[in-house]
C-alpha cells in the first residue's frame, strides 16, 4: 500500500479551502459587534492612520481594511483557516514525526465545524490561530527568531499570550532544545528585541490617542469588571446582563475610565472572594462546556454538532493524556502551559467556547495520536526529513 503524504494534504487543503469559502458566502451575518467593529476600525484607520475603539488589537482590522469587508474579508479568512490546516499536520510531524498521525488531525481540521464557522463571521480567530500555530510550529523547530515575529504579531491580533510567550520560549530554549542558560538568555534577548519592534509602532498610535503609554488596548479593565461585578452570573460578560454598561459613562478619559472599571472589580473581588471563585467555576465549566452557552447556537442541530465533533476531539486526547502523556510530557508541556494559561485567564475575566478555540488544534493532534494508535495503524511508511521535538 503506498502513501503519499503530499498529494493527499494538498486534497484536504483544497477541500478545506472549499469548504470555508462555500460556508462563508452562504451564512447568513451572525451580526456579531465585534466583526463590525473590526470592520468599522479598518475602514478608519487607512483614512486616518487611527484605530478608534480602544478596546482592540491592530492587526486584523488592518487587513481587513486592505481587504475590504465582504468577499475579501471571506477569501481572507478562508485562506488563514486553511494555512492553519497545513500547520496542524507539520506541528503533529514535528511533535510525533507520525505521517499517518499528522493527515488524521489534517483532516479533522479540514471539517471541524467551529474552524469552518469561525472562518466565515469575521472575527479574529483565524489569523491568530494562524500566528500561534506557526509560532509553536517555529519553536519546536528551534527557529526562535521567526517564532518571535509570529508570536509578537499574535499579540497584536489578540494580547492573549503577551504575559506567557517569554515562558514559553524560555521553555523551548532550556528543556526542549537544552540550550543552557546562555543558550536560553540568548533567545529570551531575541524575543525582547522582536516584540519592542513590532510594538513600537502601536505604542506610538497609543501615545498619540491617549497621551501616554498604552502597552495593548484599553479592554483589560471593562473584561475584569464583565466578569466580576455584582450583576455578573452568566461567566460571559453579557452586557446589560453581566454588567452594566453606563456604569461609568461620566468619565471621559478612556484610560481613566478602563482604570476604573479594574479598580471596581478588584474591589469587588477583595470584598466577595467567596462568589469570586464561584464565577470563576462558572466561567471555567462555560470554557470547557460540549456545546455553545448563547442562547441563539442552543438549539437540537447545534448540540448535536458540538457533542458529534468537539466531544470526541476532547474524550481522545484525554486518553492520550492518560496513557501517553507522561511520557511525551517534556515535549508537550508548552502546549499544556498555553491551556492551563488560557483557560485561567478567562475564568477570571470573562469565557466563552469562542476563546477556547486556539487550544482545539492540539486538542486535534493529541486526539489523532489517540485515534491512530488506538486503531493499531501500522502502515511503514518512511519519514525522511521528519524528526521529533527537541531532535534540533
Amino acid at each position: 500500500m503506498t502513501f503519499n503524504h503530499r498529494r493527499i494534504l494538498t486534497a484536504i487543503l483544497v477541500a478545506a479551502f472549499v469548504a470555508r469559502v462555500v460556508v462563508a458566502f452562504l451564512l447568513p451575518d451572525q451580526g456579531f459587534p465585534d466583526a463590525q467593529g473590526y470592520r468599522d476600525a479598518g475602514l478608519e484607520f487607512w483614512r486616518t492612520f487611527h484605530i478608534g475603539p480602544s478596546n482592540i488589537m491592530p492587526l486584523y482590522p488592518i487587513l481587513v481594511g486592505i481587504t475590504g469587508a465582504g468577499s475579501g474579508q471571506f477569501l481572507l479568512d478562508a485562506a488563514l483557516s486553511t494555512l492553519a490546516v497545513w500547520l496542524i499536520d507539520r506541528l503533529a510531524l514535528a511533535l510525533f514525526a507520525d505521517e499517518i498521525v499528522a493527515i488524521v488531525a489534517a483532516a479533522v481540521a479540514a471539517i471541524y465545524p467551529y474552524f469552518i464557522f469561525y472562518a466565515a463571521v469575521g472575527l479574529t480567530e483565524p489569523l491568530f490561530i494562524a500566528l500561534l500555530l506557526a509560532a509553536f510550529l517555529s519553536w519546536y523547530r528551534g527557529a526562535f527568531f521567526p517564532a518571535a515575529i509570529f508570536a509578537v504579531l499574535g499579540i497584536l491580533t489578540r494580547p492573549a499570550i503577551e504575559l506567557l510567550a517569554p515562558l514559553l520560549v524560555a521553555y523551548f530554549a532550556f528543556a526542549v532544545h537544552r540550550l543552557g542558560v546562555k543558550g536560553t538568555a540568548r533567545q529570551l534577548a531575541v524575543y525582547g528585541a522582536v516584540y519592542v519592534a513590532l510594538m513600537s509602532p502601536w505604542w506610538l498610535h497609543n501615545y498619540a490617542a491617549y497621551g501616554g503609554f498604552v502597552r495593548l488596548n484599553l479592554g483589560s479593565g471593562f473584561l475584569l469588571y464583565a466578569g466580576n461585578n455584582p450583576m455578573s452570573h452568566t461567566g460571559g460578560g453579557l452586557v446589560d446582563i453581566d454588567w452594566d454598561n453606563h456604569a461609568f459613562d461620566n468619565i471621559d478619559d478612556p484610560v481613566a475610565r478602563d482604570r476604573a472599571y479594574r479598580d471596581a472589580a478588584l474591589a469587588y473581588i477583595k470584598e466577595h472572594p467567596a462568589r469570586f471563585a464561584e464565577l470563576a467555576w462558572i466561567k471555567f465549566t462555560r470554557f470547557w462546556q460540549l456545546w455553545p452557552y448563547a442562547q441563539e447556537y442552543r438549539s437540537n442541530v447545534y448540540v448535536i454538532v458540538s457533542l458529534l465533533n468537539y466531544g470526541p476531539v476532547l474524550l481522545f486526547s484525554l486518553a492520550y493524556f492518560g496513557f501517553w502523556g507522561r511520557q511525551d510530557l517534556r515535549k508537550i508541556a508548552p502546549i499544556l502551559m498555553f491551556t492551563a494559561y488560557l483557560t485561567a485567564v478567562h475564568s477570571v475575566f470573562v469565557s466563552s467556547i469562542r476563546y477556547r478555540l486556539p487550544i482545539e488544534p492540539f486538542l486535534i493532534i493529541f486526539a489523532s495520536v489517540t485515534a491512530c494508535r488506538a486503531g493499531s495503524i501500522r502502515l511503514k511508511i518512511p519519514l525522511t526529513g521528519v524528526s521529533s521535538a527537541g531532535s534540533h
